[in-house]
């Protein structure tokens, strides 16, 4: 009676430590479950590789005078495999307008991953300056911006022009999109700067820069004689000449001017002085 008990009592804790066995169901649903998972990822991955489920849809450009929006569009480049909107940088596109498009100085990149939408804001470079090279030269007129990076060659000095022109010695003319960096003309360019910033009153009759003798950097305008003025005092020689471009202004309208205001020379190249010699 004993022993039967005790095998009795063997085959219980056995059927309670056995693990369950899994029903039919149960195991065919897993693996239904498993099955249309890696069927769902491969779909996933179709798209994505082959039906370019994340390609680029739309791009919306903006801040864009110089060039249309297809012309900056067409110079992204975006072939089949470098247009998913997931992996396209600010940085690859600025670079590319950059290398293609000379009027680009900045590019910013907003991106919508759900629209496969780019938008892209662009800042251009101003032309201030046209570079006037020797007559030896390649290229004889530079386009260039406030900091020098030639925008455009120009075959010939247009007749009718607002722009500064500025004379230079160098003989080596950067390409299209790169940097002047003639002492030179860095110096005609800051003196530009100068101008705009303290005297833009007197941009519109200011012809050219000649900055080769950076003691005696001419300057012509066209209701003045020859203006003088030294790198060591820009600033001063802007003024003095802002002020006595005033003076003739006011002496010309109520008619006590005696001398003609293109005879001689203008000198401004002294801190607290200004000379109107050779009349």
């Amino acid at each position: 009676m004993q022993s039967l008990s005790c095998q009795s009592s063997s085959q219980f804790k056995a059927r309670l430590i056995a693990a369950p066995k899994k029903s039919p169901r149960r195991v065919g649903r897993y693996l239904i479950i498993g099955i249309t998972g890696v069927i769902g990822l491969l779909f996933v991955h179709y798209l994505t590789l082959k039906v370019g489920f994340f390609r680029v849809k739309q791009i919306s450009v903006s801040g864009n005078e110089h060039y249309t929006q297809n012309e900056v569009i067409a110079a992204l480049d975006l072939s089949s495999r470098q247009s998913d909107v997931r992996t396209i940088s600010r940085s690859v596109v600025e670079q590319r307008l950059k290398q293609k498009l000379s009027y680009v100085k900045q590019a910013d990149l907003s991106k919508s991953i759900l629209k496969r939408s780019l938008t892209l804001e662009i800042t251009e470079r101003k032309p201030v300056a046209l570079l006037e090279y020797p007559e030896n030269s390649l290229i004889r007129f530079v386009l260039v911006d406030l900091e020098g990076y030639v925008l455009e060659y120009i075959e010939s000095l247009p007749a009718s022009s607002s722009i500064v022109t500025i004379i230079t010695i160098d003989q080596q003319v950067p390409s299209v999109g790169g940097r002047v960096e003639a002492d030179s003309v860095q110096l005609a360019l800051n003196v530009l700067n100068l101008v705009l910033s303290l005297a833009p009153e007197i941009v519109p009759t200011l012809q050219t820069i000649d900055t080769n003798r950076p003691d005696k950097i001419t300057l012509q305008f066209s209701n003045l004689p020859i203006v003088w003025i030294s790198s060591d005092f820009i600033q001063t020689g802007i003024y003095h000449i802002s002020l006595f471009i005033k003076k003739q202004t006011i002496l010309m309208e109520t008619g006590q001017h005696t001398s003609n205001p293109l005879d001689g020379y203008v000198d401004a190249r002294f801190r607290d002085a200004i000379y109107w010699g050779g009349r």
